[in-house]
């Protein structure tokens, strides 16, 4: 019985420290997979030898087509394309995309935009500023609004730290008017903006002719600020979105 006993305590440490291995008697993990069945009884499978393999480690790494994984997930694609079925859609305001490192073949989630509404009285100004996370040095500035007739003003900026640069903007049927101030010596800001829309149509809501002017100007390489030069309170979706 004193046997037995011995012998049970043996087979299960065994049990608990071993490594499993199925379609291999070399298993180079906690659980390793050979596919093929194609390693070598001894030392580790060379990389053709892995590339059908799947392992899972002691510290949880789990490797496909490799047998030393060094992320949660490693995966050698084989310079093929990965497929990912039956995705969700959404579309939301702000989203990240998954972008590749070449060097290290890290794949990260990288922020392709990011927007923020602000709502603005009349002659007053709002201060957005991006978080860091966003990251986005580089890229378009998109200023949105809607009116209360239901006409959407939308104009566009390109940007790379504190340059910003006009490209256009539109009222509906209204061409935008840009001027911009020159930058004082003592300032560490970008130029300012000021665009214009003549004569657009009035609303309901008070809006007159002068309803979407605004004036914009980056304060910091990561913010914005927004003057409101209509008559009425508007409401800006402010958008950053790489090129």
């Amino acid at each position: 019985m004193k046997k037995s006993i011995i012998l049970f305590c043996l087979c299960t440490s065994a049990f608990y420290y071993s490594q499993v291995g199925i379609g291999t008697t070399n298993p180079q993990a906690v659980l390793h997979v050979d596919g093929a069945k194609d390693n070598a009884v001894t030392g580790a499978p060379t990389a053709t030898q892995a590339a059908n393999d799947f392992v899972v480690t002691s510290t949880g790494n789990v490797g496909i087509g490799n047998v030393d994984p060094q992320r949660s997930l490693d995966v050698d694609a084989k310079n093929q394309s990965l497929r990912v079925r039956n995705l969700i859609r959404q579309v939301p305001m702000s989203y990240d995309i998954l972008t590749r490192d070449i060097a290290t073949s890290d794949v990260v989630a990288t922020s392709y935009s990011y927007t923020e509404a602000v709502t603005v009285a009349a002659g007053a100004s709002a201060t957005v500023t991006v978080p860091a996370t966003v990251n986005i040095a580089t890229g378009l500035f998109i200023v949105k609004s809607i009116n209360g007739c239901n006409r959407a003003m939308i104009t566009s900026f390109v940007y790379n730290g504190l340059s910003l640069g006009y490209v256009s903007g539109v009222a509906r049927d209204k061409i935008g008017n840009p001027t911009i101030a020159p930058i004082p010596t003592s300032a560490n800001t970008s130029g300012t903006w000021s665009v214009t829309f003549s004569n657009v149509t009035n609303c309901a809501d008070g809006g007159t002719g002068t309803q979407f002017d605004f004036t914009v100007v980056k304060p910091t390489a990561d913010s914005y600020t927004i003057t409101n030069n209509g008559n009425i309170a508007k409401t800006y979706q402010l958008t950053v979105s790489r090129l």
